[in-house]
């Protein structure tokens, strides 16, 4: 899943790319000294205008094209970002509530099973002590 992650974001990255290109080069309804600078201005002859407008139409398709492309491919980045934070085990290593609380009791009971075994222990230890002691007394 990593890897379709990887191919997305780069294909977004080239459309948000292209979209802005697209979008500079087009002239609008009016006079846009940025948009004329990079398409090299505006001609004055009937024909060069129609040229111009013909591009202008191309231009708004391409760009059309590009928006919708771009839209999509937001919407299915989107849904395979949810999906893979809601369902961890197909997409990451991350650990679910569930499996820190299993791990977490598992832990306590092991502490409490060692705590248990000390202290038995150590009450076996303080027994044997006291009756070397009571031994040691009666002789």
């Amino acid at each position: 899943m990593e890897v379709l992650n990887i191919i997305l974001a780069v294909l977004l990255i080239a459309l948000a790319i292209a979209l802005i290109v697209f979008v500079l080069f087009q002239t609008g309804g009016r006079s846009n000294k940025l948009s004329q600078a990079i398409s090299g201005g505006s001609p004055e002859n009937y024909t060069g205008k129609n040229k111009q407008r013909s591009k202008d139409k191309k231009l708004a398709k391409v760009t059309t094209v590009l928006a919708i492309a771009f839209a999509v491919v937001v919407i299915v980045f989107a849904l395979l970002m949810n999906y893979q934070h809601n369902h961890p085990s197909n997409g990451g290593s991350t650990t679910t509530e569930a499996e820190v609380t299993t791990e977490a009791d598992a832990t306590t009971e092991a502490e409490a099973t060692t705590e248990a075994e000390a202290t038995t222990e150590a009450e076996a230890v303080t027994t044997e002590a006291e009756e070397v002691t009571t031994e040691a007394a009666a002789e």
